[in-house]
């Protein structure tokens, strides 16, 4: 900025005084030495409040015809003088710049390509994640251990719905029962002791657990189911293991089918 009483340009180490009324800088020695602000149309500038007069009724565009308007060119043109002139940016600049700016681009690619790499690998994970428990649950309910496990299902609902016929349903002709004593009991008296059970009791409730499947190692048509019981007919309440062995065939049209049960 120019310090309108000496002209001269007020650096960042002088110390300053701004006019409150114009907020024109000057410096400090020199608004000491003036008195006042030195812009002459100023009302701080100590030669014009000399000149001050009664305006009584003038108009505003009377009393700022008055006003010398050379003055205010003049500091104007002095100011206009003093504005730094602009310069475009040197070669090392220019340099400097676009090899940070290629930086950050690649920076910003190398970003996205790593979210983009990740994003695919993690789907591609997941694809795989999928397809291969499609299969592992596909294989699952293809195969013998569901079929088991359903054979069970229905046994277990046999017996608490008390269903006889759907019960006889899941008995080979040739089943024998064998209770914990050892002693065997035939397919006929088996019958007869369970549909008396059916008529008698008023509820069945049978939970298994720890179920173990076991096929034959020379024929997978035999196996041999094992788990824990617990019978509870009314408020009688049983525990034991039990197996059922199990085979299928042609003549039971491929169906699991009872032909020994052991209780212990």
């Amino acid at each position: 900025m120019i310090c309108p009483y000496c002209n001269k340009v007020i650096k960042n180490n002088e110390e300053k005084t701004v006019c409150f009324r114009c907020e024109i800088p000057h410096h400090k020695s020199c608004w000491e030495k003036y008195q006042g602000c030195s812009t002459p149309d100023c009302y701080e500038n100590p030669s014009v409040k000399t000149k001050a007069e009664n305006v009584g009724n003038k108009t505003l565009s009377e009393i700022l015809g008055k006003v010398n308007t050379s003055d205010t060119r003049t500091v104007s043109q002095n100011l206009e003088k003093v504005q730094p002139e602009k310069s475009e940016p040197s070669e090392e600049f220019q340099e400097e710049f676009n090899t940070r700016y290629k930086e950050k681009l690649d920076f910003k690619f190398r970003r996205r390509l790593l979210l983009f790499s990740s994003i695919g690998v993690l789907s591609a994970l997941l694809i795989v994640s999928a397809i291969f428990t499609y299969i592992k649950i596909t294989d699952y309910y293809s195969s013998e251990d569901y079929r088991i496990n359903q054979f069970m299902k229905t046994w277990e609902t046999a017996w608490e719905s008390r269903d006889i016929f759907r019960y006889l349903e899941l008995l080979d002709r040739d089943y024998q029962y064998v209770d914990k004593g050892g002693k065997t009991v035939s397919y006929d008296e088996r019958i007869k002791r369970v549909t008396k059970s059916f008529e008698t009791v008023k509820t069945i409730s049978v939970k298994v657990r720890d179920v173990k499947i076991e096929y034959d190692s020379g024929n997978k048509n035999y196996v041999n189911v094992k788990f824990n019981q617990t019978f509870t007919a009314d408020k009688k309440e049983e525990k034991g293991i039990k197996t059922l062995r199990l085979f299928k065939s042609e003549e039971t049209g491929n169906q699991w089918r009872v032909f020994r049960e052991y209780y212990e």
